[in-house]
């Protein structure tokens, strides 16, 4: 144990570790002595109490000088005092600051997930310039970046943020065997969930899954699902998540306001944040994630893994994961009336509904299958610990 190398995982908030590392801080305890660091919350609590190394400091998922400075200092001395050889940052602003006290601690070894890029075709041309040069002092810090999305790939060596020797498309992967509609087939699990949610037997259930922000397109969602329900009487419109502390926005209470004037109440139904992800999936008939920018999204596979077919986004990351009229359909950013049509057309069309959602499968089983994912980022520190002599 003692001789292991040491490796810190660096993200803002608990929520990013549970719901994105979990599985990378598993595989690389098998080699490396691996802890997190984090800003202290309810779920990085929970995960110290299972056994995992986690330790906190206060990192803002936003930009404020000073207190991102004081930021800097405090990992910088961490890092000093802990001898990391590894350090292997996450998200934007986490990641910016993270590459910074690592470069000043020294550290032989920073790597940079871009679990998607801040920057985005959507952004004025001014700020989108701003977000690029952060990324290039990013890219000079690194010493190798891994990009979840190959269109960051792509940009970020168009834009000579790193240096193509440098870059890697990991892709994004899921367990697919948890996220398998055959391990829930019968399941009373399942058929307690619909009387939990208030869902009837001929219900057509349209799923979002997501945190509770406006970026997630939960106002286009809401008034789809008021242009549906006026037509159909069997539709209920699912939300899977919740809005963390760091990062509300006011979109609870406009689509409370929303839901309320609009007499959605009982057909749009809020899960709340939940961990049978699967079981939830296994209710739903088509899935949505009318995202402004996403990276390469995780709850998208999720999907597609449990054969669903999905009406997202024409957004980096959704065009890599939907194969327009074979797992799904892209529409316009902000556009709920293109997201109302082609939701309607899979409503109408279920033998549609069951093409696409095989063909989802197939598609995740050859190209997002986690273990791949986990296997290409292993090879690619080992390659750099080699290099270093470490």
């Amino acid at each position: 144990m003692d001789n292991k190398l040491k490796m810190l995982q660096i993200c803002a908030v608990g929520f990013t570790v549970e719901k994105l590392l979990m599985p990378l801080i598993e595989e690389m305890s098998k080699n490396y002595d691996v802890t997190t660091v984090c800003t202290r919350d309810d779920i990085s609590d929970k995960l110290k109490a299972k056994g995992y190394k986690i330790d906190n400091i206060n990192i803002d998922r936003k930009i404020s000088p000073v207190r991102n400075l004081r930021t800097v200092w405090q990992l910088y001395k961490y890092m000093k005092a802990g001898r990391f050889q590894i350090v292997h940052v996450h998200t934007p602003v986490a990641g910016i600051l993270g590459r910074i006290a690592a470069k000043l601690a020294r550290v032989p070894i920073i790597i940079y997930t871009a679990h998607g890029f801040y920057f985005h075709d959507n952004m004025s041309p001014i700020k989108k310039n701003i977000f690029i040069g952060v990324e290039k002092l990013g890219g000079w810090l690194s010493d190798y970046i891994f990009t979840q999305s190959s269109e960051d790939c792509k940009t970020a060596i168009e834009k000579k943020i790193i240096d193509k020797s440098k870059i890697l498309t990991i892709g994004n992967g899921v367990d697919v065997e948890r996220f398998d509609p055959a391990r829930l087939k019968d399941s009373i699990a399942v058929e307690n969930l619909k009387i939990e949610l208030g869902i009837q037997k001929d219900d057509v259930v349209v799923t979002i899954l997501g945190r509770v922000v406006r970026e997630k397109g939960y106002m286009e969602w809401v008034r789809a699902a008021k242009e549906i329900t006026e037509i159909y009487g069997n539709v209920k419109f699912l939300a899977i998540g919740s809005t963390l502390e760091s990062d509300r926005d006011g979109i609870k209470a406009d689509l409370d306001n929303f839901i309320s004037e609009n007499n959605l109440k009982g057909k749009v139904i809020f899960a709340g944040s939940r961990s049978d992800i699967p079981e939830l999936l296994a209710i739903t008939d088509i899935f949505t994630l009318p995202s402004y920018r996403e990276g390469m999204p995780r709850s998208l596979i999720e999907a597609m893994c449990m054969c669903k077919p999905a009406v997202a986004t024409d957004i980096r990351g959704c065009r890599e994961e939907v194969d327009e009229g074979n797992t799904g359909f892209l529409v316009p950013v902000a556009d709920y009336n293109a997201l109302a049509e082609k939701i309607k057309f899979l409503i109408d069309n279920p033998d549609e509904r069951t093409r696409m959602g095989v063909n989802a499968r197939k598609k995740a089983l050859e190209e997002f299958d986690e273990k791949k994912v986990l296997i290409r980022q292993r090879e690619i520190i080992q390659k750099l610990v080699s290099e270093q002599k470490l």
